[in-house]
């Protein structure tokens, strides 16, 4: 039984119970319990009656009601893989069900609960958001709901009421169920990787270096403001003078930074979990056939909801039978434990199982120390990332970066840099991008002909000129052919052993500008290499020569006598080119873009890595989810996750800001008075240096300078002797809050 702000009434008849708790649980005044999402979609996306495409669609003057793409909604509810939404269409208000893999959110997917604990003492559970209100009862209405320190409650809701922030909660106890108001105060939350947040001030407010603090953030040299219903991650939280801030990061621009906010005009972004009532699900659906004169014509764009039209088959072999019925979640958490993911791998793997049923995670267990990893990945110049990145990304290891002069040395042009130890552990730990989007850097790029199909390649073809379309080629006998695009995938993935989705989704990439335009790389009619075709714009590097990128990749096209050249069709276009990716990193058993970049295979470990940027695989993974598009959730893919020897229990955090760590003396000298030694620029402070005076000297001025802007100096100025020997430190705090001392000892004559 349910007991809290509204109470259930019992009721004998069990539907009309699950009726009632639907009702309770959804009518009650959560003013909060939503969520900012985009619409994501290539073409426009539907909006239901009901969570599932037998439901109707949602109309408005009879017409049924699609959201393009870039349109925000707010999520009130979750129903399995479907959101219920409300958003704003041509001046008016509608409220329906969307597919949630077809909504963007701050965070990567949206937060149906908080997981808090009891900090502070035993605490009374209120009716109201008002601390001398009524208690919530417990049992039959005799004692008042006390949750002891310590207990762990869910967090659904929240409000603030003159001021103060009150969050309503679930606690369990005993079989019993609980719900009520709690100070915000008296709640330690559970914040994991970060909880999604929105500002709700009534202005935009500065972000804040430390909690309680005037100092602001800036960004290219301005102050960062968090404007009204902006979107970001809180990370932590803290108090200071009494109140409590949250550390967050968000977007400034192009760059993520990071922060403190007022929590008391901030809130998490939380959505309810919501359950069909049987009612609802028996009037509502449509039969299984589709109504198609409710259905948008083909020619508005591809279906986003549903699974787009089949293209022609082609040969048998090219498509699988139906997929087998998705495991349940017991089943699937099972096969993870029993294929060896870690415990820390397994809930995020579950949540994409959610979403995606018929994809599936493989062990690539590297057998190979975490630390050791770490420590071969971290040598000065393997990995680099720009020069603009903040401190804490940034390696301070010699070669990486000159304490003499506060810079960092260029390892590649003029802005790439060494990246820092904690930036290497962030980008190398796969558990921070087990989401629907950093997943794709650890997809399979081999050719598997069991997950692998037509007709899947075709759905990454959608809204390009080659879905379901054909070209003419010359056949091997020397006649002409024709082909269909997605099948000539098929056929360069069989003799490359390639994956044809990779093959796609990297032409996709690279030659496709609209859904009905191409580069002219493939147009065969580039003045002097008429009739040429690179579809993979391999050799097309950029340079100031007549054609640019282009004539450099068709000249490279149509010389040689390797991968098929010279590709004076299509065909050998895509099959040659599929050929020349295979060779070096694919069939060498980098067949990830994860181990392209990081090679921790058996061969030619912690070398022959695609490239330096230690974000390239990340980078790669979020531009192949732009290629692939819209991704059909009965599509399956194959992810080889690497997994390594004691790994910390958690994932490595990502790097956050950080402070200029150079603490170095520029100059140091006693005004008038040499030293024996003289001070040499870059030491770091391992020499004592000395001087003597006579004894009729009974003061020294000390003098120095530092290297760095933003570090601090004590210990110089005058000073007093006695005869004898004297001991001076002159102490150098750089921003980050490291000391480096220089020692001075002065003899004065007797």
């Amino acid at each position: 039984m349910l007991k809290g702000y509204r109470r259930l009434v019992y009721v004998c008849i069990t539907a009309v119970l699950i009726l009632v708790f639907a009702g309770y649980f959804n009518n009650k005044n959560k003013v909060h319990a939503e969520a900012v999402g985009v619409v994501n979609v290539s073409g426009y996306l539907n909006v239901r009656k009901g969570p599932g495409t037998s439901y109707a669609l949602l109309k408005s003057g009879g017409t049924g009601i699609t959201l393009t793409n870039g349109q925000k909604v707010s999520i009130t509810a979750k129903s399995g893989n479907w959101y219920n939404v409300s958003f704003k269409l041509n001046g008016k208000n509608h409220k329906g069900y969307v597919m949630g893999s077809y909504i963007k959110v701050q965070g990567g997917s949206v937060c149906t609960s908080v997981t808090a604990s009891v900090n502070g003492g035993d605490l009374q559970l209120m009716e109201q958001a008002s601390a001398t209100g009524p208690c919530v009862q417990a049992g039959t209405g005799e004692s008042d709901v006390i949750i002891p320190d310590g207990s762990e409650v869910t967090l659904m809701d929240e409000t603030t009421k003159d001021g103060q922030k009150w969050y309503y909660i679930l606690y369990n106890y005993e079989d019993e169920a609980y719900e009520g108001y709690v100070k915000a105060e008296s709640l330690k939350i559970s914040y994991g990787k970060g909880i999604p947040g929105i500002w709700e001030g009534s202005a935009k407010t500065p972000l804040y270096k430390n909690a309680g603090k005037s100092t602001v953030v800036k960004n290219a040299g301005k102050k960062v403001n968090v404007g009204i219903k902006k979107q970001f991650t809180i990370i932590k939280e803290r108090t200071a003078s009494k109140k409590r801030y949250f550390y967050i990061k968000v977007r400034a621009g192009k760059k993520t930074v990071y922060g403190y906010l007022p929590a008391s005009s901030a809130r998490f972004q939380i959505v309810q979990t919501e359950q069909d009532s049987p009612a609802e699900a028996t009037e509502t659906p449509l039969p299984e056939e589709p109504d198609t004169t409710e259905e948008p014509e083909a020619t508005e764009g591809p279906e986003a909801t549903e699974t787009p039209a089949a293209a022609s088959p082609g040969p048998a072999a090219t498509k699988l039978p139906a997929p087998a019925e998705p495991m349940t979640d017991d089943e699937f958490k099972k096969k993870l434990q029993d294929d060896g993911f870690p415990d820390s791998y397994i809930k995020p793997l579950m949540e994409l199982h959610g979403k995606f049923p018929y994809w599936e995670f493989e062990v690539f267990n590297t057998g190979l120390k975490w630390a050791t990893v770490i420590k071969k990945e971290s040598v000065v110049g393997v990995n680099l990332l720009s020069v603009n990145k903040s401190y804490d990304w940034k390696s301070t290891e010699e070669g990486a970066y000159d304490w003499k002069t506060d810079k960092y040395i260029p390892h590649d042009g003029s802005t790439w840099v060494a990246a820092s130890e904690k930036a290497v552990k962030y980008y190398m730990d796969p558990r921070n991008f087990l989401d629907e989007r950093g997943i794709f850097q650890f997809e399979s790029l081999e050719y598997r002909s069991e997950a692998q199909t037509q007709d899947g390649v075709e759905k990454i073809l959608n809204n390009t000129p080659m879905r379901d379309k054909k070209f003419t080629y010359t056949s091997a006998s020397g006649g002409k052919s024709e082909i269909k695009y997605s099948e000539a995938f098929m056929k360069a993935a069989e003799s490359s052993g390639v994956s044809p989705y990779h093959l796609a989704s990297r032409v996709k990439q690279e030659v496709v500008i609209s859904p009905t335009l191409m580069s002219t790389s493939v147009s065969g009619t580039v003045s002097g290499y008429e009739g040429i075709y690179n579809f993979y714009n391999i050799g097309a590097y950029s340079s100031t020569a007549a054609g640019g990128a282009v004539a450099n990749g068709l000249k490279w096209a149509s010389t040689g006598d390797t991968y098929n050249r010279p590709w004076n069709d299509r065909y050998k276009s895509i099959t040659g080119g599929a050929e020349y990716i295979g060779k070096n990193y694919i069939n060498a058993g980098q067949n990830t873009l994860y181990l392209e970049k990081f090679n921790v295979t058996s061969k030619n470990r912690y070398d022959h890595q695609y490239m330096t940027n230690v974000e390239a695989p990340n980078s790669e993974a979020t531009k192949t989810v732009s290629a692939y598009g819209v991704i059909d959730q009965d599509m399956p893919i194959i992810f080889s996750i690497p997994v390594y020897n004691n790994m910390p229990d958690e994932p490595c955090e990502v790097p956050s800001g950080g402070k200029n760590p150079n603490n170095y003396l520029k100059t140091l000298y006693v005004k008038d008075y040499p030293f024996t030694s003289q001070f040499v620029l870059g030491d770091d402070g391992s020499k004592k240096y000395k001087l003597s005076v006579g004894k009729n000297v009974e003061s020294i001025k000390i003098c120095a300078t530092k290297v760095s802007e933003y570090a601090t100096i004590s210990g110089t100025g005058n000073k007093e002797l006695s005869e004898g020997v004297n001991t001076f430190t002159v102490k150098v705090t750089s921003e980050s809050g490291d000391d480096r001392k220089y020692t001075i000892e002065v003899t004065r004559g007797e």
